[in-house]
């Protein structure tokens, strides 16, 4: 691991040689020495004089792509003046899940790493990848208080009552949290359609392959229809049946088994109404000629060129994937290519009048942060996580730096206008300036306690739709919304998940290995139901998977997992007394 460091002379030393001049040389191992300001940008003092720690991420290829350090970012920039900490930012592989295993079994991990999934946690943790932060608490105020809803619940999911991790996006609320990933639909689709108030999947089947019918070609390029990336290790295990999580379930893991919110139990996924009906709906998409073929094998990115090309009439599932398309339709004039954001329920939710559940999660394990046994400073990572965990900290992560992102008009954050046309005409701005390239070190999805505004203020949707292009804005006054949230708003419910979401069968168990067969045989089952030619032949499948899952005793995994939720329970009563 390639690394520059920085180190400072001893204070003894340094009176020895003189009182005025600022050393600077090398240690006995050739590193290199730097001062941190005696006061940081932020107008805060400091004493001291630390080494520069430079820290290597996995992060996501897109922001790796614009930004290699963080220090090259204003807001790290103020981050390394006050803690003398930088970021190498390295893009994952395709496969994040199976990178991390590869570097757990060669023991190369990164000091911190983000961990995909509790199973993944969980093999971490067995092999003493992780470091208990418990020792750092006691210097850790804001920390504390900041995860206070959430520490017992990660002590509970570590299995030996040590604390080992956090999650990215805690603590959250419906307002600053609405995960919306429903449906993009072409601009176009709509209008020529009237702008239509569309909900059910059986009215997107009819409106999409009316539409393809009419125009295979948009341009000279061809059409593709409903674009999806499958091709992730979370795609058609993750995203394909998870028309579930539109009613009254939820999704915790993409394994064996989903969440009934309502009856608080584990239920087994083949076999939910909800799951059949999701691959009901790609199944008619693809009859009627609205689903992309490639998305099978597409992964993120090819799924992102196809909405950036405008090839796409329409994208599940990846609705963070638009913004930066929308704002280049409108450059060139090609407003009639922007992708609109739509709820989209299954025909027996709307029957049931299934309420849009969204969960207000405690603890995230698809997105758990740890320090591992590498680090050199676990000690320094943890100082500046607890800062992060600061109003100060969270305001300078999400909003920015006042006077340059932001101003503030009668105590209240504004957004300069610098800040607001940088956004709208540079996709690559919000990389730049250091929004959102090192999440993991805390990125609450939650308002200020001291101004009562959201940390980030992108979140206001007020804010949200003055950065929207006016097509997109035009479109949602077509369609005759107030604004591009108010479906959620209005029919949105917050659930708030605790244990349930810590709960995982372990791995290397004979019960873990039974729920991988369980989900590799729905996941060799997904694509033939997407593409069988005919209801009854769509059933056949169906009823073929369902005889061969059977056969694999899924109760077994089903029933683990609620006697794991049922014990966790008691555990947390015993933490919480």
């Amino acid at each position: 691991m390639r690394k520059k460091l920085k180190q400072s002379f001893s204070l003894f030393f340094a009176l020895v040689l003189t009182f005025t001049v600022i050393l600077t040389g090398c240690s006995k191992e050739g590193v290199k020495t730097e001062e941190v300001k005696q006061v940081d940008s932020l107008g805060t003092e400091k004493s001291d004089t630390k080494e520069l720690y430079t820290i290597q991420v996995l992060t996501r290829s897109q922001v790796a792509n614009v930004v290699q350090n963080s220090s090259e970012t204003p807001i790290f920039k103020i981050i390394k003046e006050k803690f003398n900490i930088e970021f190498e930012l390295i893009p994952t592989s395709e496969n994040i899940k199976e990178q991390l295993n590869m570097m757990l079994a060669g023991g190369n991990y990164p000091e911190i790493i983000r961990l995909e999934d509790q199973d993944t946690v969980d093999k971490y943790i067995t092999a003493g990848a992780l470091l208990p932060l418990d020792p750092y608490l006691d210097n850790s105020p804001n920390f504390k208080e900041f995860y206070k809803d959430s520490i017992d619940l990660w002590r509970l999911s570590g299995g030996d009552g040590k604390l080992y991790n956090w999650n990215i996006y805690m603590p959250q609320d419906l307002a600053n949290f609405p995960e919306n990933n429903d449906i993009l639909v072409r601009r176009d689709v709509l209008e020529e359609a009237g702008w239509p108030n569309i909900l059910s999947a059986d009215d997107y089947v009819k409106l999409l392959g009316d539409f393809i019918k009419k125009h295979p070609e948009t341009d000279g390029q061809k059409n593709v229809g409903m674009t999806a990336p499958f091709g992730e290790s979370w795609g058609m295990a993750g995203i394909a049946p998870i028309m579930y999580e539109k009613g009254g379930y939820l999704q915790l893991a993409n394994g064996a088994v989903i969440w009934n919110d309502p009856d608080k139990k584990f239920e087994d996924m083949i076999k939910n109404d909800y799951t059949k009906e999701s691959f009901q709906f790609f199944n008619k998409l693809y009859r009627a000629g609205a689903l992309d073929l490639e998305s099978f094998t597409d992964k993120l990115d090819q799924v992102g060129e196809k909405i950036n090309s405008g090839r796409a009439l329409a994208s599940w599932y990846c609705r963070w994937l638009a913004s930066g398309a929308n704002q280049g339709f409108e450059k060139s004039g090609k407003t009639d290519l922007q992708y609109i954001l739509l709820p989209i329920k299954s025909p027996k939710q709307i029957a049931n009048n299934e309420k849009r559940t969204v969960r207000l999660a405690t603890n995230r394990p698809f997105d758990t942060v740890a320090i591992t046994k590498n680090a050199k400073y676990p000690e320094r990572i943890m100082e500046l996580v607890d800062w992060i965990a600061s109003d100060e900290g969270q305001i300078l992560v999400q909003s920015g730096i006042e006077g340059i992102h932001y101003t503030r008009v009668n105590g209240k954050r504004v957004p300069t206008e610098e800040f607001k046309n940088s956004v709208a005409s540079d996709p690559d701005y919000w990389y730049k300036q250091g929004f959102s390239i090192v999440d993991m070190l805390g990125y609450a999805a939650a308002s200020s306690k001291v101004d009562g505004q959201p940390y980030d203020l992108l979140k206001d949707v007020n804010t949200t739709d003055e950065l929207l292009p006016q097509g997109v804005t035009d479109a949602y006054k077509a369609m005759g919304w107030e604004n591009s949230m108010q479906w959620w708003t209005d029919n949105a419910e917050g659930v708030t998940v605790g244990v349930a979401a810590s709960v995982s069968v372990n791995p290397s168990t004979e019960l873990g290995a039974l729920e991988a067969r369980i989900t590799d045989l729905r996941i060799k089952y997904s694509s033939q139901l997407m593409m069988a030619k005919s209801d009854e032949e769509f059933e056949t499948i169906y009823n073929t998977l369902l005889e061969e899952h059977g056969k694999l005793q899924p109760e077994k995994v089903v029933d683990e997992y609620n006697r794991l939720y049922a014990e966790g329970m008691e555990e947390l009563a015993k933490m919480t007394k």
